[in-house]
C-alpha cells in the first residue's frame, strides 16, 4: 500500500482557495441579509402601513436594538475565538444595580457610568481568567457567571429596582444634555445618542477586527489554536481579552438600558446573550470559530430589530415571538454546515 505527500506549492494553493471560497460565502451572507433587511422592512410597511413606516417606529427599533447590538459586538470577538458568553445578560442587570447603589437617590452620572461598565468588566475579568488560564470550557465558566450575576443583582438592593430619574436633572420630556436619561432618550438631528454609541462601537469593532493585528489574532486562535500558538500567536492573552471586552461592553449596554429606562431592576437583561449570539450567528459568524463579520452582526442586529418590530405590531404573543427567535438561529447554523465542511 503505497501513500502520497501532497507538495508544499499543492498544500498551500489549497489553503488559498479554501480561504478565498470562505471569504466570498461570507461576502454572499451580508449581500443576503442586507436583501433580508430591506424585504423585511417592505413587509412591514405593506402589513402595517400606517404604523411600521414611520420614523417614530424607525427611531424605537434602533433605539431598543442598540442594546443587544452593543453587547452582539462584543459577542462576536469571543464567538470568533471558537467561545461563548452566555453572561452578558446577567451582567447588564448587575452593572446596572451596581452603578444604581452607587448613586442612589443622587449623584452623577460619570459615577453611575464608570461604576456600571467598571463592575461589568470586573465579571467579565473572572470569565477571562476561568477561561484563559483556569482552562475552564467558555460554556460552563459562563453558564456559572450567568447564575452569579443575576444573584449578585437581586442581592444588591433587596431585589428591589434603583431609580434614577433625578441623575444630573434628567427628566423623560428634556433630559438635560449629559444626563444618564440624556444616552437613552436624547437625540441629536432626531437620531437617538444611544444609536450613535451603538454606531460608534460598530466601527470601532469593525476596525479593530479587519484592520489590526489584534483582529488577526483573534481569527486566528479560533480558526486553529495549536496552529496560532506555534506562530506565535499569545492565545491565553488574545482568549482574555476578548471576555474582558465582552465584560466592558456589556457595562455600556447596561448605562444605554437603565438610560433608556430611567431605572436599573435586578431582572432587566433576561435571555438579552441569546439576542445577541442569534444576531452574531445569523450575520455569519461561525460558532466553530476562526471566521467573524462585525457586518454580518450589525446586520443580524438589524434584521432581529425587524422581526420582533413587526411581529408585535401583529400583536403575536410573546410565545410566538420566541418560537421564531429560536427557528431564526436554528436556521442559521444549518446553513452555516456547508461552510463547515469545506
Amino acid at each position: 500500500m503505497t501513500t502520497s505527500v501532497e507538495p508544499p506549492e499543492e498544500r498551500e494553493a489549497g489553503t488559498g482557495a479554501l480561504l478565498r471560497r470562505r471569504v466570498a460565502g461570507l461576502q454572499l451572507q451580508e449581500y443576503a441579509l442586507v436583501l433580508v433587511v430591506i424585504a423585511l422592512f417592505v413587509a412591514g410597511s405593506i402589513l402595517k402601513p400606517d404604523t411600521f413606516p414611520t420614523w417614530d417606529n424607525v427611531r424605537n427599533m434602533l433605539t431598543q436594538a442598540s442594546v443587544v447590538g452593543v453587547l452582539a459586538i462584543g459577542m462576536t470577538f469571543v464567538i470568533a475565538t471558537a467561545g461563548i458568553d452566555l453572561s452578558v445578560g446577567s451582567m447588564v442587570a448587575a452593572a446596572g444595580m451596581f452603578g444604581g447603589i452607587l448613586v442612589d437617590p443622587e449623584g452623577s452620572t460619570l459615577v453611575f457610568i464608570l461604576g456600571a461598565v467598571g463592575f461589568a468588566t470586573l465579571l467579565g475579568s473572572v470569565n477571562a481568567i476561568a477561561i484563559a488560564y483556569g482552562r475552564v470550557v467558555p460554556f460552563i465558566a459562563t453558564l456559572a457567571m450567568f447564575s452569579i450575576a443575576r444573584g449578585v443583582a437581586l442581592l444588591l438592593n433587596d431585589k428591589l429596582p434603583v431609580g434614577l430619574l433625578d441623575l444630573n436633572g434628567g427628566s423623560f420630556g428634556d433630559p438635560a444634555p449629559f444626563s444618564l436619561l440624556w444616552f437613552g432618550t436624547g437625540r441629536i438631528a432626531g437620531i437617538p445618542i444611544s444609536v450613535f454609541v451603538f454606531l460608534g462601537i460598530v466601527i470601532a469593532g469593525w476596525l479593530v477586527l479587519n484592520r489590526t493585528r489584534y483582529g488577526r489574532y483573534v481569527v486566528a486562535v479560533g480558526g486553529n489554536r495549536e496552529a496560532a500558538r506555534i506562530a506565535g500567536v499569545p492565545v491565553r492573552r488574545t482568549i482574555l481579552s476578548v471576555y474582558v471586552m465582552s465584560g466592558l461592553l456589556a457595562g455600556v449596554a447596561a448605562v444605554l438600558l437603565c438610560a433608556r429606562l430611567g431605572s436599573a431592576s435586578p431582572v432587566s437583561g433576561n435571555l438579552y446573550e441569546l439576542d445577541a449570539i442569534g444576531a452574531v450567528v445569523i450575520g455569519g459568524t461561525s460558532l466553530a470559530g476562526g471566521r467573524a463579520t462585525i457586518g454580518g452582526t450589525f446586520l443580524g442586529v438589524l434584521t432581529f430589530a425587524l422581526i420582533f418590530s413587526l411581529m408585535t405590531q401583529l400583536d403575536l404573543s410573546t410565545e410566538v415571538q420566541q418560537v421564531v427567535k429560536g427557528a431564526i438561529v436554528l436556521g442559521a447554523v444549518l446553513l452555516q454546515r456547508p461552510e463547515a465542511r469545506l
